[in-house]
Formats: C-alpha cells, sequence, structure tokens
C-alpha cells in the first residue's frame, strides 16, 4: 500500500514513485492533492523496487510504503536519497504468469570489447534465453541467444564507449517462458584517443536536474552521446576519449527552468576549456569550435585600452609558444562572423581602431597562425561600447542593480531620448551596479522603458543627472519589476518663475496595462506629450516641468477600438513635495475621467503675504549661505530639491545663517516652520 500526502495541498508538483515488479514496471505513483491512496501487486517472492524521483516542492511531501503483511517499509518525509528500495515480497498471491520472470539484472567485467551480465532466477526454472543489442533497440531485433543454463553469460565483440541494454526471459519446464525483464544498460570502457580524454560537468543550482535540457557532444560533426542531469545539483561527470585534431562541440538545449543549468569543460590536462552558466530564458550558451591537443592555441584575455568616443585600442595575449602572428575581425555588436571588417598578419598583440562612432557598441574576434597550415580557432566576442560626446547638458547614468546577484534575467530597459530609442541596456549577472552613460542635450526627453524578464522583483535601476544626483530611483513594488520612468527632462531651464517637477503615475490593478488608452498632458492649452501603461501593473512615471501658475490638463483618450478592459485604470498627479494632488481610477469600461484647471504652485494669498511679510532670506541669488530674518522664532528650515527630495533639515530656535556651499547650483525650495505654520520660497544658489 503506498499512503501520499502534501502539506501545501496541490500534490507532488512533479515528483513520484517508480515501481518495478522483477525488473519490469509496475508504474509510477504520485499524489493529486493533500492526499492519495493507492496499491500495487507483487506475487509471492517477486523483487520490488521502489525509487523516488524528485519534484518541486519536496518539501511538503511525505509518504508511507507497506508490505502485504501490513509492515512498514519507509514511512516520513521525501528523502533526497531513496534509490531502490528492494524488498521481496511477502505476498501470499500466486504469479499472475505461469513463469516468473528475471529479476537483479547487472553487468560486471566491463572492457573496451566486453562485458560480464548476470542475473536472479525468477523461481525454479533452470533454463534462460538472452537478448541484447546498442542502447534503446526493440526486443526481437537484438542478439538473442537460447536455453543458457546458467544466471550469468559473457558477451564479446563489443565496439569502446558504446551503451548497450540486454534483456533476460525464464523458460520453465511446462508452463513455457516468462516476460522479459529487462533492460538492464551499461557502457562498455573507452581507449583514451590520442590526445587523451576530456570530460563534462553538468550542475544545476536549484538541485533538481536539468529538467529535460540535455547536452549533445558533436566531435568532427558527429554526434556521439546525448548527456543531461536527471535529478540533484550535481556535478555529474561524463568523459570521453578525444585524438589531437579533433573539432569538439558542445551543443545545449534547454528544458524547463533552464537559467538553473551551468557546464564546465576540462581538457586531457584538467584545465577548464569553458565554463558557461545559465541566464534568462535560454539556459547557458552552447560552446563551439574546442580543438583537442590542439598545437595553435586561441588567444586569451581579450580586452580594451583607451577607449575614446571614436577609437579604441584592442589587445589580447597569446596562449601558443609559437606563432606571433594574429588576425583580427571586428564590427557592430552583434554581426555574423565573417561578415565584419578583417585585418589580417597583425605582428603585434594590439591593435588600434579608428573610425568608430560614438557611443556605439562593438565586437571583436582574435584568432592566431602558427603557420600557414596551422592556424587556431577565433576568440571572442570582446564588446565594448565607445564613448558619447557630452550633450550641451551633459552625460545622464543609468545604474542597473538586482538584489539576489543574477542579473536581470532577460529584462531590460529601453533608452529613449526625444521618442528615438538610443540604446537597450540590462544587467547580464551580479548585483551591480553596471553603469550606462547617456549623452543629453538640455531639453531633451528622456524615457526609460522597463521591460520584464524571470524574477522581475530584483531589479531595480538609478538615474544621476550631470552633476552626479540623484534623479530617480525605481524598485519593485507590483512584483512586476521597476515602474518605468517617461518624460524625464535634462537640464531642465530654471526661470524665477520655476514650480518645480510634478509627477504622473499611471498604473492598473488588474495588471494589462491600458490597452492602448492614453492621457494626453496639456501645459498652458500647449501639448507636452502622451503617458501611457503598455503592459503590467505599473506605476510608470511620467515627469512634468511647470512654472507657477501654470494650468495642467490631463485629458484621456480610450481605446480605439473600444475596449471593456479599462475597469480599474488609474492615475495620480503629484506635484514638487511629493503631495497628491488628484487622483481618478475608472470605475467602469470607460477608463478614469479627465482632470482639467490644475494649477501648478498655487499658494493661499494669507500665505504668500506671511513670506512677504514675516520672513526674508537674502540675499537670493545667493552663494556659499543665505541669511534667514523672521518677525518670529524659526523652529525649522527644510531646503528640497525641484524633485521636492529634502537635502537639508536644520532645527533651531535662533537659525539665522545656512550653509550651503555643498549644494550645486540650481533652484531649491526653501520651507520655513514657525508656530505650526509653513512658509514656502524659492531660493538660487549660483556660483561664477
Amino acid at each position: 500500500m503506498l499512503h501520499m500526502y502534501d502539506s501545501y495541498g496541490d500534490g507532488w508538483n512533479g515528483a513520484y514513485l517508480e515501481v518495478t515488479t522483477n525488473g519490469v514496471p509496475s508504474g509510477n505513483f504520485d499524489c493529486a492533492a493533500s492526499y492519495t491512496l493507492d496499491s500495487v501487486f507483487s506475487f509471492t517472492g517477486a523483487s520490488m523496487d521502489f525509487i523516488f524521483h524528485s519534484g518541486n516542492w519536496d518539501s511538503e511531501i511525505t509518504f508511507t510504503i507497506l508490505d502485504p503483511m501490513g509492515d512498514t517499509l519507509v514511512s516520513g518525509p521525501a528523502p533526497s536519497d531513496l534509490d531502490n528500495l528492494l524488498h521481496t515480497s511477502n505476498s501470499t498471491c500466486p504469479s499472475t504468469f505461469n513463469c516468473i520472470n528475471p529479476s537483479n539484472l547487472n553487468a560486471f567485467n566491463i572492457t573496451t570489447n566486453s562485458a560480464d551480465v548476470s542475473w536472479s532466477a525468477g523461481a525454479n526454472e533452470t533454463s534462460w534465453n538472452l537478448q541484447w543489442g546498442n542502447s534503446g533497440f526493440t526486443v526481437g531485433s537484438g542478439n538473442t541467444t537460447y536455453g543458457l543454463t546458467s544466471t550469468n553469460s559473457s558477451l564479446t565483440g563489443l565496439s569502446t564507449n558504446v551503451s548497450y541494454d540486454f534483456y533476460v526471459q525464464a523458460v520453465c519446464d511446462t508452463t513455457g517462458t516468462s516476460i522479459w525483464s529487462g533492460p538492464f544498460t551499461f557502457t562498455t570502457v573507452y581507449v583514451p584517443g590520442s590526445c587523451g580524454i576530456f570530460s563534462i560537468e553538468l550542475y544545476d543550482s536549484y538541485g533538481d536536474g536539468w529538467n529535460g535540457g540535455f547536452v549533445d557532444i558533436e566531435i568532427n560533426s558527429v554526434v556521439t552521446q546525448s548527456i543531461t542531469m536527471a535529478n540533484g545539483s550535481g556535478p555529474e561527470l561524463t568523459t570521453f576519449p578525444v585524438d589531437s585534431g579533433d573539432i569538439v562541440n558542445f551543443i545545449y538545449t534547454a528544458g524547463n527552468w533552464p537559467e538553473e543549468n551551468s557546464y564546465i569543460i576540462y581538457d586531457q590536462n584538467n584545465n577548464v576549456l569553458s565554463n558557461q552558466t545559465g541566464s534568462g530564458a535560454n539556459g547557458p550558451p552552447s560552446t563551439y569550435g574546442l580543438i583537442a591537443c590542439a598545437s595553435c592555441l586561441p588567444p586569451i584575455n581579450l580586452g580594451t585600452n583607451t577607449v575614446t568616443v571614436n577609437s579604441a585600442l584592442i589587445d589580447w595575449i597569446s596562449a601558443s609558444s609559437g606563432g606571433g602572428t594574429w588576425n583580427v575581425e571586428w564590427g557592430v555588436s552583434g554581426f555574423n562572423s565573417g561578415s565584419g571588417n578583417f585585418v589580417g598578419n597583425l605582428t603585434t598583440n594590439s591593435y588600434f581602431l579608428s573610425g568608430l562612432n560614438s557611443f556605439t557598441s562593438y565586437d571583436f574576434y582574435v584568432q592566431e597562425v602558427c603557420s600557414s597550415t596551422d592556424v587556431s580557432t577565433w576568440t571572442g566576442p570582446f564588446s565594448f561600447m565607445t564613448l558619447g560626446v557630452p550633450g550641451t547638458c551633459g552625460m545622464y547614468t543609468v545604474a542597473l542593480y538586482d538584489t539576489y546577484g543574477d542579473g536581470w534575467q532577460g529584462g531590460y530597459l529601453e533608452v529613449e531620448i526625444n521618442n528615438i530609442l538610443v540604446q537597450t541596456i540590462t544587467l547580464q549577472n551580479g548585483s551591480g551596479p553596471e553603469t550606462f552613460d547617456l549623452p543629453v542635450d538640455s531639453g531633451d526627453v528622456m524615457d526609460l522603458i522597463y521591460t520584464d524578464g524571470a524574477w522581475p522583483e530584483e531589479n531595480f535601476y538609478e538615474v544621476y543627472d550631470q552633476n552626479g544626483i540623484l534623479l530617480i530611483l525605481q524598485v519593485d513594488s507590483s512584483g512586476s519589476g521597476p515602474a518605468s520612468t517617461l518624460g524625464l527632462e535634462a537640464c531642465p531651464s530654471v526661470s524665477s518663475s520655476f514650480c518645480g517637477v510634478y509627477t504622473l503615475s499611471v498604473y492598473d490593478p488588474y495588471g494589462n496595462g491600458w490597452n492602448n488608452g492614453d492621457i494626453d498632458i496639456m501645459v498652458n492649452n500647449q501639448y507636452k506629450g502622451t503617458s501611457t501603461l503598455i503592459s503590467g501593473f505599473g506605476p510608470d512615471l511620467t515627469s512634468i516641468s511647470v512654472d507657477s501658475g501654470d494650468v495642467i490638463d490631463l485629458v484621456y483618450n480610450p481605446p480605439v477600438p473600444y475596449t471593456l478592459n479599462s475597469y480599474g485604470d488609474g492615475y495620480q498627479l503629484i506635484d514638487h513635495n511629493g503631495t497628491l494632488i488628484i487622483e481618478e481610477i475608472s470605475s467602469d469600461s470607460l477608463g478614469p475621467n479627465s482632470t482639467y484647471g490644475i494649477v501648478a504652485c498655487a499658494i493661499p494669498q494669507n500665505m504668500a503675504e506671511n513670506i512677504d511679510q514675516d520672513v526674508l532670506i537674502f540675499p537670493n541669488p545667493c552663494d556659499a549661505y543665505f541669511n534667514l530674518e523672521s518677525n518670529y522664532a524659526l523652529d525649522q528650515v527644510i531646503i528640497q530639491d525641484l524633485l521636492g527630495r529634502i537635502l537639508l533639515k536644520e532645527s533651531s530656535l535662533d537659525i539665522e545663517k545656512l550653509d550651503v556651499s555643498q549644494l550645486p547650483p540650481n533652484m531649491y525650495f526653501v520651507t520655513v516652520i514657525s508656530r505650526g505654520e509653513k512658509f514656502t520660497a524659492k531660493i538660487i544658489i549660483q556660483r561664477d
């Protein structure tokens, strides 16, 4: 009896018990919900074999196996090592077959061209039939020996490093023959090639094997074997012979959860030839063109030096004892091998690339020429990016991070400047920061559009202006990754009436975006841009620079054609101090309402009078400090930037002078708190 439990109640999530009777499969058994009771038929003296196969969430699994007499064979949580729990059945049931099949098949004394095989009798038979062949053959098509009178036999004339299967059948005196037991699989020993033995180790970071993924080992364009890791974390080692000059490829095919897979390849001296780790939905890359015992080795340590806006000095190190001549191929990142710019017969291990485009990503490959008939494989690509020419505003910087430390797993940011896509960036691996510099002109509008990959909740990013001041920090708030950033203006012009930057935040509680609906942003009846949520929950943010007294209209445009999926779509407008000005949420399928007539930095008249009469700030503009005079005691002074971030806070009863020498030139908001009232004014810091 099989009592199978799952503490969470969602079944075994891919785990199962494999059961065989006298080597013949009886079935695979698992729990469908919280509890499942099942049974396996056996007969007197049958060899029962129970194997547990791991799935996801094994920690939720427990089971109990009882024998036919009701005694417990195993009981408890899912073990990590239940492999071949063998039990001789104490059932009182006779066999459903008059002739019981053999059990305990095995192979031993395996050489390059022979192997001894053995088995145990099913009952009292004294004769057996044996069938064998290459792994995977169909019973009836193999090599057969009839009437063996011993429970072992020798197989000869086998091929080196080949997998074989064998089956055994009992011949009973009066009732004919049993069913075939098997297959039992073994692999013959191989002779090291003239180069020796290469090896590959398979790993899985989660510990549940490769879930259908595999690697084809290809030697001289012929697949010699396909390997995988059935379960566990590894390493699972496979070795194979290679001759000098053999070209070896390792072709990876993804299964489920390929990002957990990785492999390491070693040469005949146990040196690492390739170390490939899974990233994103494709898993580890394939490895091509490894030459066994190559006399002309490919270059190593490719790199760049002195990268400018239109040039780069590339270099490498020779791994061969001879040669001293190299070929280089280079081009814009992603070019196909053979289609790039070729430079041959270089006699130094560096080369100066000129005439490059600014702010562009390039790849290069290097090959060593040891003689006219002996060249190495290509090494590369090595990627680098030329510097951007700073715009009239300078360089903005985007920094990418990942909290888990495995990169963005297929997620990425599209950087648009003035609605033109200029770069797509991502964090390939690690925790970051990985920084990208972007040249911008004054008044440029930058959009950073996030697309998620696996584990988006681990991703976040920052945006810094030309002075290294943090402008934007986007972290995950909904499990869909960080928000996009829209409408970020570079070096916004500052007038005496500048109010600051308002933020329009759009979101969708159902995670399906705005279905092509959008909002037109109008300032003083002039169109300033459009905001929408392309997909996901949001929020996506759009920045709006405004002067005091500007009138903002937010005009909602429903999808065309009309959709019924706008229910719940909403938006918020937040001022420069972080105060919520307006929020609209759709209560029907028509989408949220438009909002008209929002006055930027609207100050009540009595507050304006208080600022003029009760608080005096001078000099304004100032350089390193400014003075405060008031008719009343000042409790607190707060200085905020144009995005509403608090940069300085002072609390005292006699604040008269504030040092602002550490703040860069710009316009700021000064809030004075006195007698429980707030007074806000603007201060300009400027320096010669």
